[in-house]
């Protein structure tokens, strides 16, 4: 199937007219398409309500993408949906190069992933949010996610909703950045070293 008649589907009034199930598929092949791209295992997208906020999980050991139940559901939420998914399809990609790799070159971004990924710090609640937030693995997959949704703005240039999703994926990245500083202060690149350290040693244990 030619890829842009995927891309298509998520204009507003084809999207309309799609069944939860029909969506489902769609973000399904959105996936097949950029595994093949990137050279990497397809993952089973699969619907998933939360009550907390969470937009998506990537399952490496499942080769499953958790997408928030909400974006087959909801009309206005395909484009805040396909950021989500391009998030997660960042982090399937970032586990693929990592664990194919023997050996990593020590300034590489993979190398920093890898870094991570032995300390990586879920965000329950009683922790600083940049802590889990300013991550290696999740800035990068962050600043991918937004990089894929502007390569669509020539295609959804008359699309409102995919405007309105950029515009607040654009400003979800910068405040990232700048809450960390007001939380953990001007050194906060040190801090999150510091951090990240700890709580690899702890792993090691």
């Amino acid at each position: 199937m030619f890829n842009f008649l995927v891309y298509n589907k998520f204009k507003e009034r084809k999207w309309k007219r799609l069944s939860p199930k029909k969506r489902w598929k769609v973000f399904q092949k959105m996936e097949k398409i950029t595994a093949k791209k990137v050279g990497r295992p397809v993952y089973e997208v699969i619907p998933k309500e939360w009550n907390d906020g969470t937009r998506g999980l990537c399952v490496y050991k499942e080769k499953a993408i958790y997408l928030n139940s909400d974006f087959f559901i909801q009309e206005n939420m395909q484009f805040f949906g396909l950021a989500t998914l391009f998030h997660e399809e960042r982090h399937a990609q970032q586990h693929f190069i990592v664990k194919s790799k023997k050996k990593l070159w020590r300034f590489s971004k993979a190398y920093k992933w890898k870094q991570n990924m032995q300390a990586y710090i879920q965000y329950e609640g009683d922790e600083k949010y940049s802590y889990y937030s300013m991550q290696e693995v999740e800035r990068d997959a962050n600043k991918y996610a937004l990089h894929r949704l502007k390569k669509f703005k020539f295609r959804f240039r008359k699309e409102r909703l995919y405007h309105y999703t950029l515009e607040e994926k654009e400003k979800e990245f910068d405040f990232v950045k700048e809450h960390a500083k007001e939380e953990l202060g001007m050194f906060y690149k040190f801090k999150l070293f510091l951090r990240n350290r700890k709580e690899r040693k702890k792993n090691q244990q």
